[in-house]
């Protein structure tokens, strides 16, 4: 089950889909769209229906680069240190294609449903929160490498440091990315955003601090 889950072959029929949704719904969408909201979720700018075709260009280019990337991790690091099993690299780069599916599918969705009520930036946070707790979840088995976790000096040299300071912020980054998914719903847009940056501040602080502090006492 795990390989299917790890299959390129899946992160490519996940980038597909946004592509396929605005296919099919592309002949109803009026001329003109929304393609940008403020922070209220309020459409704010417009152009022509055909322009979410760039826009999921774009966002899909960007889901498949991520995708190359982390997926190859264990072949690119320069440090030769990316000792994180292959399965689990794909299980995140196909988790962070399928974040950007689901934005590239809402922003469509909107256009679809303009004017009714559709709130994207709260489905954006709310994706943000569950990408976050999944990242935490991921944490306890990263192993060193320079281009995904808590990338510290102090980190960086000392795999103990590496392995203690991610297993702290686990314990961070779980719960913390489950609230921001539950506040997105519960919150306006204004103060979920805030809150999210605060929690985001002290998921990163904190384990930044304890990584310093395990360095120093290590050091004596």
């Amino acid at each position: 089950m795990r390989r299917v889950f790890t299959s390129p072959l899946l992160a490519v029929v996940i980038l597909a889909l946004p592509f396929l949704y605005l296919g099919i719904q592309y002949a109803s969408l009026p001329d003109t769209v929304p393609v940008h909201f403020n922070a209220e979720g309020v459409a704010d700018g417009f152009g022509s229906k055909s322009s979410l075709w760039l826009h999921t260009c774009i966002i899909s280019v960007v889901a498949l680069s991520t995708y190359l990337l982390i997926s190859n991790l264990h072949k690119i690091d320069p440090k030769k240190t990316a000792k994180t099993s292959a399965a689990t690299l794909h299980l995140i780069a196909i988790v962070i294609v399928l974040f950007l599916s689901v934005i590239n599918i809402s922003i469509t969705y909107s256009a679809v449903n303009y004017p009714a009520s559709f709130n994207l930036t709260t489905v954006v946070l709310f994706a943000v929160g569950l990408l976050l707790s999944f990242i935490g979840y991921q944490m306890r088995t990263i192993q060193p490498n320079y281009f995904i976790g808590l990338r510290l000096p102090w980190t960086l040299e000392d795999d103990d440091n590496w392995n203690a300071t991610h297993r702290l912020a686990a314990q961070l980054w779980i719960p913390g990315g489950l609230i921001i998914a539950i506040i997105a719903w519960l919150l306006p847009f204004f103060s979920a955003f805030i809150t999210t940056i605060i929690i985001t501040i002290i998921m990163i602080i904190i384990p930044a601090i304890f990584s310093y502090r395990f360095f120093r006492k290590k050091q004596a």
